[in-house]
């Protein structure tokens, strides 16, 4: 994702619901806004949990941000753009992927004794592994979610599988379909994960303010690394009873 400054602020005018509350400082860290008041009698910080921000839109100068329980936060500044892209950014983070991976380059992933079973196990994981290397490195979170396409991961999902059949019996067509199937088969969960993950990419697409929609989508994208998980871990015994003939 796009590198910023750790924790930007901007000095704005500031109206919480229909209450003007009038210059205030606001600073942006990866888990809140942080709007400083200043007062007559004292100064006071309000803060905002990015995690309670549903939406957040840029009109006409102004950026307002909806939160959870009904309020909205309206800023108004010359730096209105600046702000809504910061407050969008940081509210798309993505979320932490690997750790969903218990199975990946762990022996618990791997219990074979086939001599290819680590290459194997790289392989399967390489579609959704790759993808995240490009998300990290995307430059906007737009970006950061083209790199898991759907689509394009399911077609490198199956290419895979029909690899591991062909390098087993490339020059036994009954015997390579027969493992293919098998393979495709265990996996189905995968396939059905891919297909919300593309559902909810697409919801997301078509209402970049609504970051509750966002949201929803990197739910899956972690439940799709979790099931992914749970398919090489059915998948690692077929490729066992199956080993490579070439």
């Amino acid at each position: 994702m796009i590198e910023r400054a750790h924790t930007p602020t901007f000095i704005v005018s500031t109206r919480v619901g229909r209450t003007d509350v009038g210059q205030t400082t606001v600073t942006i860290d990866d888990d809140a806004l942080h709007v400083a008041v200043r007062e007559a009698s004292t100064d006071r910080t309000i803060r905002v949990p990015l995690a309670s921000v549903d939406a957040v839109v840029l009109r006409d100068g102004e950026v307002v941000a909806s939160l959870r329980n009904g309020t909205t936060v309206t800023f108004v500044a010359d730096t209105a753009l600046e702000i809504h892209d910061e407050i969008a950014s940081r509210c798309r983070a993505l979320p932490e992927l690997t750790h969903a991976l218990r199975a990946f380059g762990s022996r618990r992933g791997h219990r074979s004794t086939r001599s290819h079973a680590a290459d194997d196990q790289q392989r399967f994981f390489a579609p959704l592994l790759d993808a995240r290397r490009q998300a990290v490195a995307a430059g906007t979170s737009a970006a950061a979610m083209s790199a898991f396409d759907a689509d394009a991961l399911m077609t490198a999902f199956t290419a895979e599988l029909q690899r591991f059949a062909a390098e087993r019996y490339g020059d036994h067509a009954p015997a390579r379909r027969a493992l293919e199937a098998e393979l495709v088969d265990l996996f189905e969960p995968l396939e059905a994960a891919l297909t919300t993950l593309g559902h909810t990419a697409r919801n997301a697409t078509a209402s970049a303010d609504d970051l509750r929609l966002w949201r929803e989508w990197a739910r899956q994208l972690r439940a799709t690394f979790e099931v992914a998980d749970r398919v090489w871990l059915s998948l690692d015994p077929a490729l066992d009873s199956n080993p490579w003939k070439l």
